[in-house]
C-alpha cells in the first residue's frame, strides 16, 4: 500500500485538481463503493465550506478523530438500546 506521498497530487493552476487521475480507481470498484468516495467527497466540501480548510495543518486531526469516533460509539450504542 502507498502513502499519501505517494499519490498524485494533480492539480491544474494550483487549485483545481485533473480528476482523470482517479479513472484506473473509479473502474476498477463498483458502486458501492463509488458511493463512499463520493460521500467523502461531498464532507471534504462541506468541511472546506464551513471551516475555510483543505485539510491543513494546526488542527488536532487525532484528537478530533478520536473524539468523532467516541461520538459514534455513543451514538451507536444507544441505537442498540432502542
Amino acid at each position: 500500500m502507498r502513502s499519501i506521498d505517494d499519490c498524485p497530487d494533480n492539480t491544474n493552476d494550483g487549485d483545481v485538481a485533473d480528476l482523470h487521475v482517479l479513472d484506473p480507481y473509479w473502474t476498477r470498484i463498483g458502486p458501492r463503493a463509488r458511493r463512499v468516495l463520493v460521500l467523502v467527497a461531498e464532507r471534504l466540501a462541506m468541511g472546506a465550506e464551513r471551516y475555510s480548510d483543505d485539510l491543513s495543518p494546526g488542527r488536532d486531526w487525532r484528537r478530533e478523530a478520536q473524539e468523532e469516533a467516541l461520538d459514534g460509539a455513543v451514538y451507536l450504542a444507544r441505537d442498540l438500546l432502542g
